[in-house]
C-alpha cells in the first residue's frame, strides 16, 4: 500500500510502498479517505521523534483518519465491514502505524468513532486529535459565563475550534488574529481581536482590559515567552497551554492555576464532536487539501499558518 512513512532515523519521511497491515483477531482495518496534519506530524516526519520513542520502521506518520471497514477479525466488535468511522492513532512506542498510509489498522489501540451521515471524510478526519484538545483546553480553565478568554493561537486547527466552543459557553473571546485573519475569526464567535504583527499583544490587551482577564489559552507560545500573556491572568484565574509552557508552580505563587495539557482523544469526545459538527454547531474550517502524493506540501502548508485544518486526501 502507499504510505508515507520514515524508512530509518536518519531521513525524513517519503512516499513509498509498503505491506497492508494484517488483520489480527481483534483488529479491523480501515481504508483510509482523508487524514488530517497535527504538529506532531511534522516533528514525527522530520525524524525529530526518534531519539525520543522507539520506532519500528517503516513507521507510518499521522493520527487522524476517516474511512470505511474493509475487513475485521472475528473478535472486533462495535463496528461492520462497510461502516463509515474516523478515529485517532495514539502516538504509544514502539511508533509503527500511522494515518497518513492507504489502510490503518482499527484494533483495540486505535481510538474509533462512527462517523454521522451528514458529515465528510474530510471533516470528520480533522476532528480528533485538534477537537480533542480543544474540549480539554476548554475543560482545564473551568470558566464561567462572561468571564473572558484571550486565545494565542486562535486561527489554527486547535484555535479555530476552541473559539466556538468557548463562545458556545458564552465566553467572551479575545483571539489574536491577523488584519485579514479577523473576519474569519469573529465569524466563529470571537468577540474581539489582536493583531500579532503590530507589537507587544500582551500591552494590547492589558489597554483595553485594565482590570484583567479570566483566562487565557495558548497554543503557541512556549516557555521564554508565555510569561508576559500570563500577567494579564487575574487571580483565581486559568491558564491552559499545548506545549508544556505553562510554569504551574510559579502561577501557582500568583494565585493562578496552570494546566499543560496532553490532548486526549476518546471515543466519547469524538461522538460529541461529530455530532456537533454534522448538525452545524461546530464549523469544521478545512484550509487545504492535498493528495497523498504531496504530503511533504500538506506539512509545509501546516507551519506556514493556517485557517482550519490540512486534510490529506485518498
Amino acid at each position: 500500500m502507499k504510505a508515507f512513512a520514515l524508512e530509518s532515523s536518519d531521513r525524513p519521511a517519503r512516499i513509498m510502498d509498503i505491506p497492508k497491515p494484517e488483520v489480527g483477531e481483534a483488529d479491523a482495518l480501515v481504508a483510509v479517505k482523508a487524514a488530517s496534519v497535527n504538529g506532531i506530524d511534522v516533528y514525527q516526519a522530520m525524524g525529530a521523534l526518534t531519539g525520543m520513542m522507539e520506532h519500528a520502521f517503516p513507521t507510518v506518520v499521522g493520527r487522524d483518519f476517516a474511512g470505511t471497514v474493509e475487513s475485521a477479525g472475528p473478535g472486533f466488535r462495535g463496528f461492520a465491514v462497510g461502516d463509515a468511522v474516523f478515529g485517532f492513532i495514539p502516538a504509544m512506542p514502539p511508533l509503527k502505524s500511522g494515518a497518513f498510509a492507504e489502510f490503518v489498522p482499527g484494533g483495540p489501540s486505535a481510538v474509533l468513532a462512527p462517523k454521522p451521515a451528514g458529515l465528510g471524510f474530510s471533516e470528520a478526519a480533522a476532528l480528533p486529535l485538534a477537537g480533542s484538545a480543544a474540549l480539554d483546553l476548554l475543560e482545564a480553565i473551568d470558566a464561567r459565563k462572561g468571564d473572558i478568554v484571550l486565545i494565542v493561537g486562535a486561527t489554527g486547527g486547535v484555535g479555530s475550534f476552541a473559539v466556538q466552543l468557548a463562545a458556545q459557553r458564552g465566553l467572551k473571546v479575545i483571539a489574536t488574529a491577523l488584519p485579514d485573519q479577523v473576519e474569519y475569526v469573529r465569524s466563529l464567535g470571537a468577540a474581539d481581536t489582536i493583531d500579532y504583527s503590530a507589537g507587544n499583544v500582551a500591552a494590547a490587551v492589558r489597554s483595553r482590559y485594565p482590570d484583567g482577564i479570566a483566562a487565557l489559552i495558548d497554543v503557541v507560545n512556549r516557555k521564554e515567552t508565555l510569561p508576559e500573556l500570563t500577567s494579564l491572568v487575574r487571580q483565581d484565574g486559568h491558564v491552559a497551554t499545548l506545549m508544556g509552557a505553562a510554569d504551574v508552580e510559579q502561577l501557582a505563587a500568583s494565585g493562578i492555576s496552570g494546566t499543560n495539557v496532553m490532548a486526549a482523544p476518546t471515543a466519547e469526545k469524538l461522538r460529541l464532536l461529530a455530532g456537533m459538527a454534522a448538525s452545524g454547531e461546530l464549523r469544521v474550517q478545512i484550509h487545504a487539501t492535498f493528495p497523498i502524493d504531496r504530503a511533504d506540501e500538506a506539512l509545509q502548508a501546516f507551519q506556514a499558518g493556517t485557517r482550519g485544518k490540512v486534510i490529506l486526501a485518498f
